[in-house]
């Protein structure tokens, strides 16, 4: 069992599964969005929130459960979310014979995904720090770039799993199978994933982890109701303006406190700051793309569950490439020059997308998914590890937290940004129909997942009702990349005046902790004598530690 936790590429495998389960755990659900909606009788903004909900306190959460994989030991956790995760997708299998707690099923379906999300939590942090931690040198890197890979491929395949899934059984077969994954992740990390902590170095914040939670909440919030309340609404204003001052207390807090949840000042590090910014404009348009493209491949192709899921896989010819080649381009040009390009082929992506319309076809959407995927593959990855290699050694549960924190506060904003556009198109477009009666109307604006059932109430203007529904959804679509693109400008706008060129970059990597980024580092020497039956070997192993600390 020790061989086996201690073999890097066992390891590698079972943070890189642990990560894909999360992951896929999100955009699952996305292709049985339309099932869901039918079955349970979910309005469009119950849809939002099943997906949003799982993202929401994964954000949340991410950095306090960071800091407790530092202090008690990052497998525990990992292992702890993997059973919670477990749990909670068997759970949802019941929400029928669970009318005695909650009547409406799709509430119900919410709060389950809420507990996935918890879950979700305590796994994501562990499985980036446990690789910076355990892996050799010269496997870090490489072991980075598969993580960041893995993280996408995640997506894909629980968007192809929950395809096939649906095409043959009902939407319960999707939270089945993500159930009996978890088990056997869960026996496998157990076996093969060593523990690592560093409980000197960790940081518990009760308050900053509650007004973190406060302000993403509040904002979220406000962005995914605006549309349905109206943006001018006395609760989405003061959701809005809540949020906003948690977000600044929490940022005063964790600039003053002596044990901060997450260390504002290494932001001065232009490495982090633009690492940070790429990593989260990065995930606002990925699963924000990921959420309206399922309904324009559903309700505009007219592609079964199976197929929408297939859809998706021109992505990984543009992705997984450029994965690869990302890291090295990034050692040959910098980062500024790699980021940036990355960023440059996502807005072009949007762009040629937004463009579409109700008469689009599959090509036109596989080429906007190849280019999208290519920038994803070379950004991501020296986002990632910028990050990583800008933090000491202590640090890496929060380094990874810190990662991951981006990544899916870049879900949250993405899924409330396309989904609430998507949303606000969708209505507007179905407002402006005249030829059909009005409560008609008023139900198609729910979602358009019903509108087969009301076309049949129509019995002379059936197909156009139908084609008006395609349009609309259509208009939400664009809506929706546009609003991204606009992410993606002024994203790559700041990325470029922040992010450090190719000397700049060198220079930072030699002196890590100067006193331009805030934080002074030492470097710790340490001697462990081995001594064998004929010879005494003496290992001599270094490590950054914040001066002072």
């Amino acid at each position: 069992m020790r061989a086996l936790r201690a073999n890097s590429t066992l390891t590698l495998a079972a943070t890189v599964l642990a990560a894909v389960l999360v992951v896929a755990n999100i955009s699952s659900l996305n292709v049985a969005l339309p099932e869901l909606s039918r079955e349970l009788g979910a309005s469009q903004s119950d849809v939002q929130w099943m997906v949003d909900i799982y993202a929401f306190f994964l954000a949340s959460l991410l950095l306090p459960a960071g800091a407790l994989g530092d202090k008690f030991g990052r497998r525990s956790m990992l292992l702890l979310g993997v059973t919670i995760l477990c749990i909670a997708n068997a759970a949802t299998l019941f929400t029928e014979h669970l009318d005695f707690i909650e009547q409406n099923e799709a509430r119900l379906v919410i709060a389950f995904r809420a507990l996935s999300g918890i879950g979700a939590a305590f796994i994501f942090p562990a499985t980036l720090s446990t690789i910076t931690t355990t892996l050799p040198p010269d496997k870090k890197e490489r072991g980075v770039a598969i993580w960041t890979a893995s993280v996408f491929f995640g997506g894909l395949s629980g968007v192809l799993l929950s395809g096939a899934l649906i095409e043959n059984y009902s939407w319960e077969s999707v939270f089945l199978v993500m159930s009996i994954l978890s088990a056997a992740i869960l026996l496998f990390c157990s076996i093969c994933l060593p523990n690592s902590s560093s409980p000197e170095k960790s940081n518990l914040d009760p308050l900053g982890s509650l007004l973190s939670l406060l302000a993403i909440g509040g904002i979220v919030f406000a962005i995914m109701e605006g549309p349905i309340k109206g943006w001018d609404s006395a609760l989405i204003l003061s959701c809005f303006i809540a949020g906003g001052i948690f977000l600044v207390a929490f940022v005063i807090w964790e600039s003053k406190t002596r044990r901060p949840l997450l260390d504002v000042f290494v932001f001065k590090d232009r490495s982090v700051r633009s690492g940070s910014l790429s990593l989260l404009v990065q995930f606002t348009v990925a699963f924000g793309f990921f959420f309206v493209a399922v309904q324009f491949i559903a309700y505009v192709l007219g592609f079964g569950p199976l197929d929408t899921g297939l859809s998706f896989l021109p992505t990984a010819i543009g992705l997984f490439p450029a994965s690869l080649v990302a890291i090295p381009l990034t050692k040959r040009f910098g980062f500024r020059v790699v980021g940036f390009l990355g960023l440059c082929l996502l807005g072009v992506s949007l762009y040629l997308g937004a463009q579409f319309h109700s008469e689009s076809s599959f090509l036109d959407f596989a080429l906007v998914a190849v280019i999208y995927g290519a920038g994803i593959g070379l950004a991501s990855p020296p986002a990632t590890e910028i990050i990583v290699s800008s933090l000491p050694f202590e640090k890496q549960g929060v380094a990874s937290a810190l990662n991951d924190v981006l990544r899916e506060l870049g879900a949250v904003i993405g899924i409330a940004i396309a989904g609430s556009m998507f949303n606000s198109g969708y209505r507007s477009s179905i407002d402006s129909l005249q030829e059909f009666p009005q409560e008609i109307l008023e139900l198609a604006k729910e979602s358009p997942a019903i509108a087969p059932q009301l076309a049949s109430s129509l019995e002379t203007s059936m197909d156009n009702f139908l084609y008006q529904i395609t349009v609309s959804v259509a208009e939400g679509w664009s809506d929706s990349l546009w609003a991204l693109l606009f992410v993606v400008a002024g994203g790559a706008i700041c990325f470029v005046l922040w992010a450090p060129g190719k000397k700049q970059q060198t220079k930072a990597s030699e002196i890590m902790g100067s006193s331009r980024t805030g934080l002074r580092y030492e470097e710790i020497a340490t001697y462990i004598e081995i001594e064998g039956a004929r010879k005494k070997d003496r290992i001599r192993v270094t490590q950054r530690r914040l001066d002072g600390a």
